[in-house]
């Protein structure tokens, strides 16, 4: 009994050990941030770092629960991480349309304007952008940066359609 004791011991250590080392593609918002890695490095799809799993801390949600956050947290902190013409509808690609009351921050800049964002540190921030390729970056920045409460649109505002409920009142539509 000792001996299996012992054993399940070793077997359980190795076990923690090997998900303390699983490394993830820094969210690049491509397929290959699900990819799991046992070594530091580059992904070889989007060169992006390698980072300890661990260290992702954002959540992604799906449209509906993204509305749902905005419905159930008023005080939720919009951000969108589009560029001004896209924010703006002004851009020669789509851009769907921003969310009321959203903070427009180009990914490009976030670094060096996280000060602006500062005094939400505490709250919850909920960031898209159009696909969801920028937006995965801006998360994890915000979260290496001390953000508590980080979340995703996971796809961005291209997979909002007409019936996604929050539309009507929290969204304008760039036609």
């Amino acid at each position: 009994m000792r001996g299996l004791f012992i054993l399940w011991f070793v077997l359980s250590g190795l076990y923690l050990s090997a998900q303390t080392n699983e490394y993830v593609c820094q969210p690049c918002g491509r397929a290959c941030d699900t990819e799991v890695h046992l070594q530091p490095g580059t992904c070889a799809h989007c060169n992006m770092k390698l980072v300890l799993k661990s260290s992702v801390l954002f959540v992604n949600l799906t449209a509906d629960e993204f509305c749902d956050r905005i419905s159930e947290n008023p005080n939720a902190i919009l951000l969108d991480v589009r560029t001004r013409a896209e924010f703006e509808g002004r851009s020669l690609r789509d851009s769907y349309g921003h969310f009321n009351k959203a903070i427009n921050i180009n990914i490009d800049d976030l670094e060096k304007r996280l000060s602006e964002l500062s005094n939400y540190k505490e709250r919850e921030i909920l960031v898209y952008c159009s696909h969801s390729v920028r937006s995965p970056r801006a998360a994890m920045l915000l979260t290496t940066n001390g953000f508590k409460n980080v979340k995703n649109l996971e796809g961005g505002v291209s997979t909002l359609h007409a019936t996604t409920p929050c539309l009507k009142k929290n969204f304008t539509v760039h036609n």
